[in-house]
């Protein structure tokens, strides 16, 4: 594809992401701006389910480099 082509897509899938989020409405129930999140836990929990660990595994097990439970990489290495 042609580099002009690919800047004009892009560009329009911006604008139109813009246009939508002109439309959320950014005020709280007080009117106030709404500028982060309250949640009652803000990370998960490990090994909750059955499907973690199965994912958990697989994640690592495709992981051409590992140490335990991390992973072993060098910036640019996967390409």
């Amino acid at each position: 594809m042609d580099k002009k082509v690919i800047e004009k897509e892009a560009k329009g899938i911006l604008d139109k992401f813009a246009k939508a989020l002109e439309r959320v409405d950014s005020k709280d129930s007080d009117g106030g701006d709404l500028v982060f999140v309250d949640r009652d836990e803000f990370e998960r929990e490990e090994g909750k389910g059955e499907k973690c660990w199965e994912f958990k595994e697989k994640f690592l097990g495709n992981a051409p480099r590992r140490d335990g439970d991390f992973l072993v990489a060098e910036k640019g290495g996967w390409k």
